[in-house]
């Protein structure tokens, strides 16, 4: 998928990898970049990548209104989120990297926009907008 030049990178922010024992969830301290593009026929991708090694680890293909993006509440030492497909029990967990906090808020909000509605239409140039923090 990478370099597939039909994809629209529409975000890009600094997120780390978590993993999942039990119940709780441990934190990878590498550095990690997430990267969310599309494709104009309805495909989104969402990938994690080692900022350190540029190496791709998690490589998803999502379509539309099949995962969301949360918070995850229960957690009050950091800034924790969760991909979650809907259909599956896939769940992928993530700690924000990003300095301030105050970009969380737009981050979750674009990325729940574009598992909820898909890639915007080819006619709409003038709101495609990308946004890398």
């Amino acid at each position: 998928f990478e370099g597939d030049a039909d994809q629209d990178v529409v975000l890009e922010f600094r997120a780390g990898k978590m993993s999942m024992k039990e119940k709780m969830v441990y934190a990878d301290p590498r550095k990690g970049l997430i990267s969310v593009s599309q494709t104009g026929d309805g495909v989104i991708y969402f990938i994690w990548k080692d900022r350190t090694t540029n190496q791709i680890e998690d490589e998803l293909i999502i379509f539309p209104k099949e995962a969301v993006f949360k918070r995850v509440p229960q957690c009050t030492t950091g800034r924790v989120f969760l991909l979650q497909f809907k259909e599956a029990e896939r769940k992928y967990f993530y700690w924000m990297q990003e300095p301030k906090d105050v970009d969380d808020d737009f981050i979750f909000a674009l990325i729940n926009y574009i598992l909820s509605h898909g890639p915007q239409s080819e006619s709409d140039e003038s709101s495609k907008k990308t946004a890398s923090l």
